[in-house]
């Protein structure tokens, strides 16, 4: 590890959960389990973030999961206490954050992160928008297949962005289950991050373009 590295080691609280969280990108948390109440406490009284990875292998509840060691940092943006002790909490991820060791669960799980900054690989604004008006095409052709797809303006999309935040929403747009979300949020800039959505993508049009030849 070089000496800049250490500099980012920080024992944070975390978050693990059955999706993926990508930087710039909003999520709601309902949060009942009372380790995570105590962990919605701490961050909301000391405005600090929290780190979310993705449970690999078990349940969000009741611990004992295999977690990914590749995360998000994540900031409350919006929070409501219950009177029963639940929270409603809104969370924007902030930069994705390797987690180097697991500390106890106790109260709720800590780990030892550093950040996780992207290899220097320049990504332009028109390769972007060619991935994204070709993920914009496969929802319209599936939403007129009769499946339910988000409907995208891949103009107002990328108003006041810059590539690698657009980057980062169109993964979030892109219809994938967890493992392949956790792929691409794993790779280690944008340009790989949207040839892997563009593999995704590219995957879904054959699997689309095989059921209208079977009509």
């Amino acid at each position: 590890m070089t000496e800049q590295s250490k500099l980012f080691r920080k024992e944070t609280p975390m978050f693990p959960l059955g999706s993926v969280l990508f930087p710039g990108v909003t999520l709601p948390l309902n949060i009942f389990e009372e380790r995570y109440r105590s962990l919605a406490k701490r961050c909301v009284n000391n405005e600090e973030p929290f780190g979310v990875v993705l449970i690999e292998k078990g349940h969000e509840v009741g611990g004992g999961d295999v977690r990914s060691s590749v995360g998000c940092l994540a900031r409350i943006i919006e929070h409501r206490e219950f009177p029963d002790g639940r929270w409603a909490l809104l969370i924007r991820g902030e930069s994705r954050i390797l987690v180097e060791e697991w500390l106890d669960d106790d109260p709720y799980p800590n780990a030892v992160i550093t950040d996780l900054p992207d290899d220097d690989c320049p990504l332009s604004m028109d390769r972007c928008m060619e991935v994204l008006k070709r993920l914009t095409a496969l929802t319209v052709a599936a939403k007129s297949a009769g499946y339910e797809m988000p409907i995208i303006d891949a103009e107002a999309l990328a108003v006041g962005v810059d590539a690698e935040e657009l980057g980062y929403r169109i993964a979030h747009l892109t219809p994938a289950g967890s493992f392949d979300r956790q792929k691409i949020l794993t790779r280690s800039n944008s340009a790989e991050r949207l040839d892997c959505i563009e593999e995704l993508v590219v995957g879904l049009e054959e699997v689309l373009e095989a059921m209208r030849d079977k009509e």
